[in-house]
């Protein structure tokens, strides 16, 4: 079976401009979904209707708000699926800074190739060769696609990069490597021998900034999309076109095991 499409159906901007997850989908298409802003911590949740009109919504408003009650979630709500079948894509290695040749840094990171390198740092604003590897990688959500093996994944993956004078950082420590931060939503084939190379993953759905958790339903993709200084908070709404209707899990199973 090959992978389905995903088209761009609607983008809800958020109040905030922090971090963002889905806190569900009801099978009628309302979304709820949680925002976590300032530096301070500050929680918000909202509902809104699959059109994106705003139903319910709380807010702690930066401690403006001292008697804020989360949302009532209905009982029938479909919640993300954590990253268990995808689980051979995390990774610890390195701190979040430090020095390089103490640490051994080169021994501690996921390698990259030139490739990987060349495309990655125009997006981590660096150059190629001041990227050392990966240093960290989770999947913060994942969505099966099709049984058992082609999986959409929502991944946070940071990456070590050298600096080109030594930093000293507010605890007076010293520091010549930092770390940076992609997040990603892209597909994942546990058939696939090797993992891609991130070149092409990052890719898979183009447009996307600060995907930080992902849910699908009746064919349709939830994306929750964090913010920046520069730029709210969203939900991305994708319509999923499937190029081969997927099986149910017993049937796949059954085809599998009686052809």
């Amino acid at each position: 079976m090959r992978a389905p499409l995903f088209h761009h159906h609607l983008t809800i901007p958020l109040p905030h401009h922090g971090d963002c997850s889905l806190l569900g989908v009801t099978p009628e298409g309302h979304i709820y979904v949680e925002e976590i802003y300032a530096d301070d911590g500050w929680l918000a949740q909202h509902c809104y209707a699959s059109d994106g009109g705003l139903l319910r919504s709380v807010d702690e408003l930066e401690g403006q708000n001292t008697t804020v009650q989360p949302l009532e979630l209905p009982d029938d709500l479909i919640t993300p699926k954590t990253g268990w079948h995808t689980m051979a894509l995390n990774f610890t290695g390195a701190r979040h800074r430090g020095m390089r040749v103490n640490e051994r840094l080169a021994d501690l990171v996921q390698p990259l190739s030139i490739a990987d390198k060349m495309a990655l740092s125009g997006r981590l604003k660096l150059q190629p060769m001041q990227v050392v590897g990966v240093a960290e990688s989770y999947v913060l959500a994942e969505i099966e696609l099709i049984h058992p093996h082609l999986f959409l994944t929502c991944r946070r993956i940071r990456f070590a990069y050298a600096l080109p004078t030594e930093q000293i950082d507010a605890d007076g420590e010293p520091y010549d490597y930092d770390t940076l931060v992609i997040y990603a939503l892209h597909l994942f084939d546990l058939t696939l021998e090797e993992e891609r190379p991130l070149s092409t993953v990052l890719d898979d759905l183009p447009g996307l900034t600060r995907p930080m958790d992902c849910l699908l339903h009746d064919n349709w993709l939830y994306v929750a999309e964090g913010g920046s200084a520069e730029r709210s908070s969203s939900v991305q709404v994708w319509r999923v076109e499937w190029l081969d209707k997927p099986l149910p899990p017993d049937e796949a199973l059954q085809k599998k095991i009686y052809g």
